[in-house]
């Protein structure tokens, strides 16, 4: 359900240039409230961009611990509405297997604006929840690895017209591209890659993720319960991702201005 509303909207600006100011028609990335409605209890607002609506709430779900399997998502419904204040946004209603999830987990009440991931220590250990070292044996060519930043303007449409869209792109190990996703936030385009391929039943443990933002904790733990081996971005990681990446047994890199940094688990890269 992505015709809710416009992925962006045009605004009047001014720009200038010297001493002179002229009437613009500027692009902007949409910014629209999620809301997400677990087994009836509501859990979390998202400010996101609206497209891959269901990939982005499966995948979010997912990656929160609420479930393990695409299959124990038993409902989605999603529907535009309108509070008392007039103020428009999408509801996401979820029926999901309870697994044993104490009614805290399920509602969790929580806000994650575009720059906001997880939010207090509740949230940080719920993500830890259930997460293993990952087994995947696959190793990487560096040719390829290198070649992916230039694909990823091929994916990055919103960011071409808006210049304020990040990107999550899915590559196999031959540098082919399985699933691409945008977003205002980085960590929304990765729950929505994720939430693709469980919907999508694609294999991880022989698959890129390319992310045109910053390595964070969070991306690193959201990457662990997807179970792809290497993450790589394209700008410097944190401390704590690295940390994460190391425990969690995924090869961490980055190619900020050509550098080609490996950070954790370079085995998988071929010729080392």
């Amino acid at each position: 359900m992505s015709d809710f509303y416009e992925t962006y909207l045009t605004f009047r600006s001014f720009a200038m240039d010297g001493d002179r100011i002229s009437r613009q028609k500027t692009d902007l990335m949409a910014e629209i409230p999620l809301q997400i409605i677990i087994n009836d209890q509501r859990h979390t607002l998202i400010m996101f961009t609206p497209n891959k609506i269901r990939e982005l709430v499966v995948g979010f779900v997912f990656t929160e611990g609420l479930i393990g399997a695409f299959e124990e998502v038993k409902a989605c419904t999603i529907s535009k509405v309108r509070h008392k204040d007039g103020e428009e946004m999408i509801e996401a209603r979820m029926e999901i297997a309870s697994r044993g999830l104490s009614s805290s987990m399920v509602t969790g009440r929580r806000i994650s604006y575009s720059s906001c991931g997880i939010c207090g220590t509740e949230g940080y250990n719920q993500m830890k929840g259930g997460l293993r070292r990952l087994k995947s044996t696959h190793r990487f060519s560096m040719n390829m690895l290198k070649a992916l930043p230039d694909k990823l303007k091929h994916y990055q449409p919103l960011y071409t017209r808006t210049g304020g869209a990040h990107a999550a792109v899915l590559f196999n190990s031959r540098g082919e591209e399985v699933i691409h996703c945008e977003d205002m936030g980085r960590h929304n385009a990765l729950d929505k890659v994720i939430g693709s391929a469980l919907i999508k039943g694609v294999s991880p443990e022989d698959k890129v993720l390319l992310s045109s933002g910053r390595a964070s904790l969070e991306m690193i733990l959201k990457t662990a319960r997807a179970g792809f081996p290497l993450f790589l971005a394209l700008s410097r990681p944190t401390s704590r991702a690295v940390e994460a990446a190391r425990f969690y047994n995924i090869t961490l890199m980055d190619m900020a201005r050509k550098t080609n940094r490996i950070y954790t688990h370079v085995r998988r890269i071929k010729g080392y």
